[in-house]
């Protein structure tokens, strides 16, 4: 018998990563669902049944991630994708934000996913395929005051999609980045308890049907760009931010000696 794809999820107790991993299920993967808290991952498991592995593990400690990556990769003789959705928010002025309380955002959100990634690779090399999705934020590219921390963090994100884009595609490695807007999910609603119109949120499982329609191969020309995900009403808005910064913000300076 053919055995099934596997693709190894962060995140995946609630929000985005639950219903990725769902969603992956249901395209006929197995799941390795990774997060902090086991009762919403075995709550996953309960619902798919041997589909899915439960692993605990903090991205904050790279060191853990490498090891689980490789173990996953070698028991199961094949990694397929991985789906870098575990992350953390919270807003803090410059002021208020010293190096280490920088540091501490970044290595969630950076750190521990290049983790992955480097865990995976020899896998996805040996393989000649694999898949990266990095599930990102619209912050990367128009952060809202108080994310200076969370906007560089998901920025460099983006930045892994890149590299492992332009490194892997000649080994059949592809890589996507995932930038939601405002997403109905326990980390959005500790952010903002007041919540936001219903007009400029999104649903997890919508975001999560886009990373595995990335996974399908139904977004390949756009492999080592960012997808942004908005609602139709925050659509304008984005056009406009990028009507302002035409080439991402970039300007090409040619000076003559």
């Amino acid at each position: 018998m053919q055995q099934r794809p596997v693709a190894l999820v962060t995140g995946a107790g609630s929000g985005i990563g639950a219903a990725t991993a769902s969603r992956l299920v249901a395209t006929g993967h197995d799941v390795v669902a990774v997060g902090r808290r086991p009762e919403p991952l075995e709550a996953l498991r309960a619902d798919h049944g041997e589909a899915i592995e439960v692993r605990l593990a903090d991205l904050a400690d790279a060191e853990r991630v490498v090891h689980l990556v490789r173990d996953v990769a070698a028991r199961r003789g094949r990694l397929d994708v991985v789906v870098n959705n575990a992350g953390d928010a919270w807003q803090a002025g410059i002021e208020d934000t010293d190096p280490a309380r920088f540091r501490s955002l970044v290595e969630v959100n950076l750190v521990g996913p290049a983790a992955v990634v480097h865990a995976a690779w020899p896998t996805f090399l040996a393989q000649r395929r694999g898949c990266i999705v990095n599930v990102s934020s619209l912050a990367q590219f128009d952060p809202f005051p108080g994310f200076f921390a969370y906007a560089p963090s998901k920025a460099g994100l983006h930045l892994l999609t890149v590299v492992a884009a332009n490194e892997g595609g000649p080994h059949g490695v592809r890589a996507f980045t995932v930038a939601p807007g405002v997403v109905d999910t326990p980390l959005h609603r500790r952010l903002v308890p007041d919540g936001v119109d219903d007009a400029f949120r999104l649903d997890a499982d919508t975001v999560a049907g886009l990373v595995v329609a990335c996974v399908a191969g139904v977004h390949d020309d756009a492999v080592g760009t960012t997808l942004a995900v908005v609602t139709p009403a925050v659509a304008p808005f984005v056009r406009d931010w990028m009507d302002r910064n035409p080439n991402g913000g970039v300007r090409i300076m040619e000076l003559h000696r």
